[in-house]
């Protein structure tokens, strides 16, 4: 299997409303967990199914004799070999589903609220409010509401490039065979 795409999103470019904004988006844990747990039943199906195969082909030996008895435990090998491989794969989306699930709500978690930072409205205020301490005030406080707006920022973009790298992180290694022939090999 190819590597997963490298993330190639430009948080930097996004306003902090925006990025908020993406870790809620289409973001539900508890329907991801209800797949990986989907994913993580049919791999046990799958493993039974296997073990279902195995005892099969071990008690063919006595009943299914010659070529044709050869052939047969041999086409059903191919099969459980495959479902083996499959219920492998099938854990391992499963896990994969769930830890991208983690990764997601860790995100949302994480994510701080944007902080408003709004110049004009500032300075609309502090003049209008009299007060010509709020005045003298003024770039102080302006200086500090833009430091933590930018703080806050910079932890939001932290949030996404960190979501990303555990999202291509689990992305499983294995994919799914084609199925056996089962006829003749």
């Amino acid at each position: 299997m190819s590597e997963p795409p490298v993330p190639a999103a430009r948080y930097e470019a996004y306003s902090h409303e925006a990025m908020a904004a993406e870790v809620e988006r289409d973001n539900d844990p508890v329907a991801a967990g209800e797949a990986a747990a989907r994913w993580e039943g049919l791999a046990k199906r799958l493993h039974e199914s296997t073990a279902d195969l195995a005892g099969l082909i071990a008690s063919s030996q006595e009943n299914w004799r010659g070529a044709a008895g050869d052939a047969a435990r041999e086409a059903v090998s191919r099969a459980a070999r495959w479902l083996s491989h499959s219920a492998a794969v099938s854990a391992s989306v499963g896990g994969a589903v769930g830890a991208q699930a983690d990764a997601a709500a860790r995100a949302r978690a994480d994510m701080p609220p944007p902080v408003t930072y709004d110049p004009a409205s500032m300075i609309r205020d502090a003049a209008s409010s009299g007060n010509v301490l709020v005045l003298a005030g003024l770039a102080d406080e302006m200086a500090a509401r833009r430091a933590e707006a930018e703080a806050a920022r910079q932890k939001a973009i932290d949030v996404l490039r960190t979501r990303d790298a555990a999202l291509r992180g689990h992305v499983p290694a294995e994919t799914f065979a084609d199925p056996p022939t089962l006829g003749p090999a």
